[in-house]
């Protein structure tokens, strides 16, 4: 059984890397995130560290594979404007197919400290874009 279990280290530590490859890739600039993710990342494999079964290990590498997806492609980092009182959003490209207009202005607090800052329930500003759009947005201010 260690033979067959040998097979999955190089898909596990491949897994590891790509996932801290997506957390820089998101959380670049933000230091609590930083280190929070890689706790996170760090804790989950210490606590899977001694599965053997190769059909559990087959569903975690299967995990690995849809966090590294919504790390790049399913979250849109924002950071608050004092200043307009709303968050702005760089779009990419690989966000515009996820989301519809009327998710694309939807706030979801990650953290308490997140929540406290949304109390005001700020209003999301996309200030650039990468992808193509067939819709307009009607308050630019």
């Amino acid at each position: 059984m260690a033979s067959s279990a040998s097979t999955f280290i190089p898909r596990v530590l491949s897994g590891y890397r790509r996932l801290f490859r997506a957390r820089n890739s998101l959380f670049t600039g933000d230091v609590r995130a930083m280190v929070e993710s890689r706790v996170a990342i760090r804790a989950e494999f210490d606590a899977n560290k001694h599965v053997t079964d190769q059909t559990q290990m087959e569903g975690l590498l299967l995990m690995i594979d849809e966090a590294e997806d919504m790390l790049l492609n399913g979250i849109m980092r924002g950071e608050l404007n004092p200043e307009k009182g709303a968050y702005e959003v760089k779009i990419k490209s690989e966000h515009a197919d996820s989301s519809d207009s009327g998710s694309a202005t939807t706030i979801e607090p990650i953290t308490s400290e997140t929540a406290n800052n949304t109390s005001n329930n700020p209003k999301v500003v996309i200030t650039s874009s990468s992808c193509k759009s067939n819709h307009t947005t009607d308050d630019k201010k």
